[in-house]
């Protein structure tokens, strides 16, 4: 199997991998233009000349996977001094580690307006979407994309042992009647990104509840995103999925970068008022 047959499979299976480039040689290099793939499983293909310059900058890109991060890798094939790889050969190259990182997991818990909102608008921007709810109309809604994955259930308690949560995940309640039953099950695992639909005083009430009821610390609290999405006075499906994604996009980029998370708030999907949660 060729290394981009492999690349394009590992795309679909949504699985990380760095590709490396030769961008520049010289002296005596074991390879002068290659690429090399490797997964962050580990998994090669190609080879950019073997012995231990191969060997270091395949390192280098399970760093860089790590970090979710291209880099670019110097490395001078000799025994001592600044890049030496502990090599003979005398050359040096210069290696691009091209970093392609799996695509952010999105759990909608409730198939209702606003998160079929969100579906419409997340698939564009990259997210592997997940949708899920008892009602099977609701999955079987037409503006649905065809690209989300669909999980019903007799309850949400079926469901949610069915979804593969992980600690990247970021999952959005926003049910019609169920959000605590959603809730009392998912509040402690250790998700990337957790949001509820809700308007201060329902996001208020949860919070109230959580506490007294679960005991639930404020460090965790906190974790919950409530009202979630930007605040930018949202009120149609549509604009709180614009708030709700922008919520996303930058902790995502926050993360990424090493930055505090941003302050994400009382959107104005808040706005989500009685009316929205009506809807829902």
């Amino acid at each position: 199997m060729s290394l981009f047959a492999i690349a394009s499979r590992l795309e679909k299976e949504n699985r990380a991998f760095a590709l490396l480039h030769i961008i520049e040689c010289r002296g005596s290099a074991p390879r002068h233009a290659a690429t090399m793939l490797v997964s962050e499983e580990g998994e090669t293909a190609g080879t950019i000349g073997g012995g231990m310059i191969e060997r270091l900058a395949l390192k280098e890109a399970k760093a860089a996977l790590a970090e979710a991060r291209s880099r670019l890798f110097h490395g001078r094939l000799a025994r001592h001094g600044e890049d030496a790889v502990g090599s003979d050969c005398g050359g040096a190259m210069t290696i691009y580690i091209a970093v392609y990182p799996r695509r952010p997991t999105l759990f909608l818990l409730g198939a209702g307006h606003v998160n079929r909102a969100v579906a419409q608008a997340a698939v564009p921007l990259g997210f592997q979407v997940t949708i899920a709810d008892p009602w099977q109309e609701n999955l079987c809604h037409p503006a649905l994309p065809q690209a989300c994955e669909r999980v019903g259930g007799e309850n949400y308690s079926e469901i949610l042992s069915r979804l593969k949560l992980t600690d990247d995940s970021y999952v959005i309640v926003a049910t019609n009647h169920q959000d605590w039953e959603v809730l009392e099950q998912i509040i402690k695992l250790p998700l990337g990104y957790l949001g509820l639909l809700a308007s201060r005083r329902k996001a208020r009430y949860f919070r109230e509840r959580l506490s007294k009821t679960l005991q639930i610390g404020e460090a965790r609290l906190q974790s919950l995103h409530t009202p979630v999405g930007l605040e930018i006075a949202a009120e149609t499906p549509e604009e709180i999925a614009v708030s709700i994604l922008a919520a996303l996009i930058q902790h995502r980029r926050q993360k990424r970068s090493g930055g505090e998370r941003g302050i994400e708030s009382t959107e104005a999907a808040a706005v989500t008022t009685a009316r929205v949660a009506t809807a829902e």
